[in-house]
């Protein structure tokens, strides 16, 4: 496995799938069991999802050189 794949992946997994994971528990939990309405709970919801991405998107900005250097020591330890 390359170090592009190993950032595809990662980058993969915090930008679409964790998110996309996060809404639809919180909106089935906002539904069955709050008295919340489903258009409130995603307003809710997707303020909260703006935020994340927002934090996300500072951390990945200020730590890629970090996560190159990792990435480059996963993909030798996968290759050995």
């Amino acid at each position: 496995m390359s170090k592009y794949k190993v950032l595809k992946l990662l980058y993969a997994l915090i930008h679409i799938i964790a998110p996309i994971f996060y809404l639809v528990l919180s909106l089935i939990w906002g539904h069955f069991f709050t008295s919340k309405t489903m258009w409130e709970n995603v307003i809710d919801n997707l303020g909260i999802l703006a935020i994340f991405y927002l934090g996300i998107s500072l951390l990945w900005f200020f730590s890629i050189d970090y996560l190159d250097g990792q990435a480059e020591k996963i993909s030798k330890e996968i290759k050995k």
